[in-house]
């Protein structure tokens, strides 16, 4: 008895004497909330890009916030059946970690559904928002709460995040299919109906509480996605509009739990489709303005808060240099709106019945893009912009050639000279298309060096899940 009391001493004064860490293999502290961000198109030349366009031009901050994280690197994107990826198998990577084909969204390759992280953290108890700056129901927004084969299955897609457990959710608007008969106005109601609360603008979601079982913000107009920020005006909803929204109700409703946020900034992609540099650095700008919201709460909650920035693919195969060993982001100064808003105006402008002139259009050029004023045009490249004028606008009955890209429409004319203005400052675009780039993976806050060994978009949300303890 003697011996086993002189025992029982011996090891519990070397238990007290041995670090707790060695005592027990204690779960560490969750992640309580993240933020996934998710540039689409912002390929690292995008990145990078814009802060040589920002030193240039002065329109944006001379470093990007996020590249200033202290985990940093990149990550491949192919699909299941492409090396060049579209959103939506990206989106489905990003989201479950899960590779598919191009066009599915929240399945496998064979059409299987996958759990999600919209689903991994609904069922953690945790709250979940999901915001956009294009369509609710596009296809990065939907690969966090939906299972569609086809992303343009718009209809069904919505119907989904209705019946979903996303408790805040913003974006553009919301996309139909063409031709149905149904309107964006149809399925707000089914949402209303479904006990989801629908606003409209900054002034109708400051009446916003958290006694709203469910929030979707949609911005004031229908549109189905916000304005470029180079076009913006005062009243606009911004992609950081939303952010604040959605950390305000998120935090609100789950203070003690913590909560999941998904951020997309739609529109980089948009801008990349149309080789327009200057939309596109602004979109990168805009991205980052979101970015510096979730920063301000990081502040608040130092050691809960995990912030992952990323891209589902890169747009246009942007080149830094092109052409020549120098660059002149300066140059692009003069851009004042986007090449698709640029178009319109030009059109409206120069009527084909009121014999438009040469002389007339460069002077257009001159307010709208510094073309002539500040940045000058080599004699040949003016001939050839001349010899399309004239082809267009110089006869009554000239049909407008234009150039189709995937989310808008322009003259080739309003296109080439875009393009110059690109050219000579140094920015070269490839194609109007996604590539197979690799892209950057950006981390900062608690847990942040778990994402090290990432080298492809389907290490993320595993990750994700297991820091912040989701059930996937």
């Amino acid at each position: 008895m003697k011996r086993f009391i002189k025992l029982f001493l011996g090891i519990a004064i070397l238990l007290m004497a041995m670090p707790a860490t060695m005592l027990a293999k204690e779960k560490a502290p969750e992640v309580k909330y993240v933020f996934y961000m998710i540039g689409d198109g912002m390929g690292i030349n995008e990145v990078v890009g814009t802060e040589l366009y920002n030193k240039g031009t002065g329109f944006g901050p001379e470093e990007i916030n996020f590249l200033n994280f202290p985990v940093r690197g990149f990550v491949t994107t192919h699909s299941s059946n492409a090396l060049v990826t579209d959103s939506a198998a990206a989106g489905t990577a990003l989201a479950s970690g899960v590779k598919t084909y191009n066009n599915a969204v929240g399945v496998d390759a064979d059409k299987n559904p996958v759990s999600v992280l919209g689903e991994w953290v609904a069922a953690s108890g945790k709250g979940v928002g999901v915001i956009t700056s294009v369509g609710v129901n596009h296809a990065t927004p939907a690969s966090f709460y939906a299972h569609a084969e086809d992303r343009n299955d718009y209809e069904n897609i919505i119907l989904q995040y209705i019946a979903s457990e996303v408790d805040f959710a913003a974006g553009g608007g919301i996309l139909t299919k063409r031709g149905s008969g149904n309107d964006a106005a149809y399925f707000e109601q089914k949402a209303e109906d479904a006990g989801v609360k629908v606003y409209h603008g900054k002034n109708e979601w400051s009446k916003m509480s958290k006694s709203d079982k469910r929030v979707l913000c949609l911005s004031g107009k229908t549109e189905g996605e916000l304005p470029y920020a180079i076009n913006r005006k005062a009243d606009d909803t911004t992609l950081s509009d939303f952010v604040s929204a959605g950390i305000s109700y998120l935090e609100s409703k789950y203070a003690k739990k913590g909560f999941f946020m998904m951020v997309e900034g739609g529109r980089i992609d948009n801008a990349g489709h149309a080789d327009d540099g200057a939309a596109c650095f602004q979109e990168v700008n805009d991205f980052a303005a979101a970015i510096d919201v979730v920063l301000a709460f990081y502040e608040k909650h130092p050691d809960e808060t995990l912030i992952v920035v990323t891209a589902d693919h890169e747009t246009g195969g942007l080149m830094l240099g092109a052409g020549r060993y120098e660059m002149h982001p300066e140059r692009m100064k003069g851009q004042q709106m986007s090449t698709d808003m640029l178009s319109r105006l030009f059109g409206e402008t120069f009527k084909k019945e009121n014999n438009p002139t040469w002389d007339e259009a460069k002077a257009f050029f001159t307010k709208h893009l510094g073309l002539w004023g500040e940045v000058e045009v080599d004699r040949r490249t003016e001939q050839e912009l001349k010899a399309i004028f004239d082809r267009n606008y110089g006869k009554t009955d000239a049909a407008e050639e234009r150039v189709v890209n995937m989310y808008s429409s322009h003259s080739l004319l309003i296109q080439q000279v875009v393009a110059y203005l690109n050219k000579t400052a140094g920015y070269g675009w490839s194609y109007g298309s996604h590539s197979g780039s690799p892209v950057g993976l950006y981390v900062k806050g608690k847990a942040a060096e778990a994402f090290l060994p990432a080298r492809d978009n389907t290490d993320i949300a595993p990750i994700i899940a297991k820091v912040a303890g989701y059930s996937n």
